[in-house]
């Protein structure tokens, strides 16, 4: 996603765990190679926000919400995330990137609250390098 893109929002997050993924990256490359089977995640909404600064590692946030919290459903999705992977972010205008690397995969938190129920994904971290295209092999 073009950073400056206002207009571009997240429609679609897949999670891949790290141990399911083979993963080509070179680092300061703006591009990541992954091969494996992602998981979507029925997300109602989400907000991902990069901050870098020169010299310092990439601040990342990302904030889900899905709303479908059925007991089979909502089992599914806490192991789903019991495991450190790799995100892929898809955007409104087209754009896939990847949040985490083979060696700085992304650890997701979950937490339900509210009525009616709602599951907060989230996690909060410094990557050293920004979230990159995505392409498969």
């Amino acid at each position: 996603m073009n950073r400056n893109d206002k207009r571009s929002a997240i429609c679609r997050l897949d999670f891949l765990p790290i141990g399911q993924a083979t993963v080509n990256n070179q680092p300061g490359n703006s591009a990541i190679r992954v091969r494996g089977s992602f998981n979507p995640v029925p997300i109602a909404s989400g907000e991902f926000r990069e901050t870098e600064e020169q010299g310092s590692p990439v601040e990342q946030e990302l904030s889900a919400v899905v709303t479908d919290t059925g007991s089979d459903h909502l089992a599914e999705i806490r192991s789903l995330f019991d495991q450190d992977g790799l995100v892929r972010l898809t955007f409104t205008n087209g754009e896939q990137r990847i949040v985490g690397t083979d060696d700085f995969p992304v650890h997701v938190n979950t937490e339900l609250s509210g009525t009616p129920q709602t599951l907060t994904l989230s996690f909060t971290r410094n990557s050293p390098e920004p979230a990159k295209n995505y392409s498969s092999f």
